[in-house]
């Protein structure tokens, strides 16, 4: 199996959806639209550096594939480091 390649995306815009869960739309990078092409039921793996340890998770896309952009959502998990990080600092113009 490849490896999969990571490519830095920013973050278009993060809404909540509820108390412990947030919606995060990713900007897709300029010239890359092809790579970033999905079809319903794909996942994405989402990798960053959270307190010092690289991380990656992957989330559902949540987005149709119509919509010409990436959203996943991602919901609080107790003692998660990620999605905790993400509910409580991710903020559009972030870059992961």
């Amino acid at each position: 199996m490849a490896e999969a390649h990571f490519h830095k995306v920013s973050i278009e815009r993060v809404t909540p959806e509820t108390e412990h869960a947030v919606r995060v739309r990713f900007a897709i990078p300029a010239g890359l639209e092809e790579q970033f092409r999905f079809t319903q039921g794909q996942y994405l793996t989402l990798k960053s550096a959270v307190d010092g340890q690289e991380l990656k998770r992957s989330y559902s896309i949540c987005s149709a594939p119509s919509e010409g952009f990436l959203e996943v959502a991602i919901k609080r998990v107790e003692g998660g480091l990620f999605s905790n990080y993400a509910n409580e600092h991710l903020q559009a113009g972030d870059v992961i």
